[in-house]
């Protein structure tokens, strides 16, 4: 798929990521530890052969989860996955295996959500996955998504391969049993996801600048409304360029284009329900001031 990618530094394999949004990969903490200490920098590969810069942002490793900013991001084409709540005997692949030699993983959901303590010490919630293939070490394939092969559901990202469970009857191998982070998880852990932040860029508290970051800013700028795309398909951007074009129409679909999003969101648990309608308001009313704006210039 578009939206897995092997991370590298140097000469060094790190292991699996995924795109998560449009200006960041999401990989397990633990694969970012054989990096050059004080060198943040890696080298981002798509499965077509595209490599982009990086550099880890973030890391938090007692929930074994880690982020990394695309240096480069409008050379990455708009394959965010569309994530999803897994269901109990869901079906369910691997995009990532450690090398040609070595099998794609597969399987079913156990159990979609439950509490699980880390390596790292953290808990965090996480889908607990039977995989068909016993190989006894699954080490290498963390950082891979978990996508649904469900028959009749829609392809979607379940969460994010962290850690393997030991076989109790022999602790030299381990039991075809995998952890995976929820994708709930990553919105809940990191800023850059959360309905807070969101809602500052929507206010024009702060804008969304080339890299992923955010800067604070006095007003929503245009060309800037929709690019608050995070954990879903990717939202149409406004430019500069369609701005002068179409004037309030874009303004107008990009709001529509948000208010749908929100809406999915909600209805997957993904942002609290209760922020909903406080959010759908902040969306209303800067699209009515920047088409205002547009309308008077």
């Amino acid at each position: 798929m578009d939206y897995a990618v092997d991370l590298r530094q140097g000469g060094t394999a790190l292991g699996a990521g995924f795109l998560i949004a449009p200006c960041y990969v999401l990989t397990a903490e633990h694969c970012l530890r054989a990096m050059t200490a004080g060198d943040d920098h890696v080298l981002v590969l798509f499965d077509n052969e595209l490599t982009v810069e990086g550099r880890v942002c973030q890391r938090d490793g007692s929930a074994d989860l880690a982020l990394v900013q695309l240096l480069e991001p409008e050379l990455v084409p708009p394959t965010v996955p569309f994530p999803d709540l897994a269901k109990p005997g869901d079906l369910w692949h691997g995009l990532y295996r450690p090398s040609h030699n070595d099998p794609r993983l597969s399987g079913h959901v156990n159990l979609p959500s439950m509490w699980y303590d880390t390596e790292g010490g953290g808990r965090i919630e996480a889908v607990q996955l039977l995989t068909e293939q016993e190989l006894g070490d699954y080490s290498g394939y963390s950082g891979s998504p978990v996508e649904r092969t469900t028959p009749d559901r829609e392809l979607a990202v379940l969460g994010m391969l962290i850690e393997q469970y030991p076989d109790r009857a022999d602790p030299s191998r381990s039991a075809n049993v995998l952890f995976a982070a929820t994708i709930r998880e990553v919105l809940v852990r990191f800023a850059q996801f959360r309905t807070e932040h969101l809602l500052r860029v929507l206010e024009g508290r702060e804008e969304i600048v080339p890299g992923g970051g955010t800067v604070a800013a006095t007003e929503l700028h245009a060309g800037r409304a929709a690019a608050v795309g995070v954990a879903g398909r990717a939202l149409p951007v406004l430019t500069a360029t369609d701005s002068a074009r179409t004037g309030v129409e874009v303004f107008l679909a990009t709001g529509d284009a948000l208010l749908a999003r929100l809406n999915a969101w909600s209805a997957q648990d993904l942002i609290d329900p209760s922020h909903l309608s406080e959010l759908q308001v902040h969306v209303a009313k800067s699209v009515i001031d920047l088409a205002l704006r547009k309308d008077a210039g």
